[in-house]
């Protein structure tokens, strides 16, 4: 391949490709280069050293991963239709289905393994965690002043924290289990997930954790009337 072809942009997806189906601790420089077919030493026209691959890395997902958000753009016009907990359902399905999906899903599982690693993935991890709890907050907040969720002010960023700790746990061992499933079946490739069986008993039990999330609030509200 001509070198004038080769960016940093491909060379880092070259590097998710490699750490997704080998982890990245597993992934050479000898990987990233066969993958673009080009010389190991071309690289260094690029980069000085593969820990500089690997923080670019890092930080293009990052930078990727910030532009997604927990909760939709016309998530102000959902909530007027719908109950609390089809809202809660819906955006919690949409967000797993997009980090089922490439570029996201190989983004996801690489910084979620480098966080123990590297400082700056551990950043992005925690920034990531909190966003979506921030959003979640905003979420309540819109159905709160609906009256379509029975929850008090001062209880309104424990059950946002609570519930977005239970359900991101149950989303990383759900595309934990995905990802073994395309690395144990190479014949489905990358970027061909959403063609695997749909798991619908882990989506049955995220869902679950929503309607007992729904009616722990709803006692904890009449219990204190």
């Amino acid at each position: 391949m001509n070198r004038k072809k080769i960016t940093k942009e491909k060379i880092i997806q070259a590097v998710l490709e490699s750490a997704f189906d080998k982890s990245a601790g597993n992934t050479s420089l000898s990987d990233i280069s066969e993958i673009l077919h080009i010389k190991k030493a071309s690289l260094y026209n690029h980069f000085p050293s593969r820990e500089s691959i690997f923080s670019a890395a890092i930080e293009y997902c990052g930078l990727y991963m910030k532009k997604i958000s927990f909760t939709p753009r016309d998530t102000e016009k959902i909530i007027q239709k719908y109950s609390a907990e089809v809202v809660l359902k819906g955006i919690v399905n949409r967000y797993i289905k997009l980090h089922e999906k490439e570029p996201l899903f190989q983004m996801y599982t690489f910084i979620q393994s480098e966080k123990y690693f590297d400082s700056n993935a551990a950043r992005i991890a925690l920034e990531q965690e909190n966003e979506i709890i921030n959003e979640t907050e905003e979420l309540f907040q819109s159905l709160l002043r609906l009256n379509k969720l029975t929850l008090s002010e001062k209880q309104l960023s424990a059950a946002a924290r609570w519930f977005c700790e239970g359900f991101l746990t149950m989303m990383a061992a759900y595309l934990t289990r995905r990802k073994e499933i395309m690395r144990k079946n190479p014949e489905t490739g990358i970027g061909s997930l959403f063609a695997l069986p749909p798991d619908d008993k882990t989506i049955a039990e995220i869902d679950t954790l929503v309607q007992f999330f729904m009616s722990f609030i709803k006692q904890a509200a009449y219990g204190t009337k």
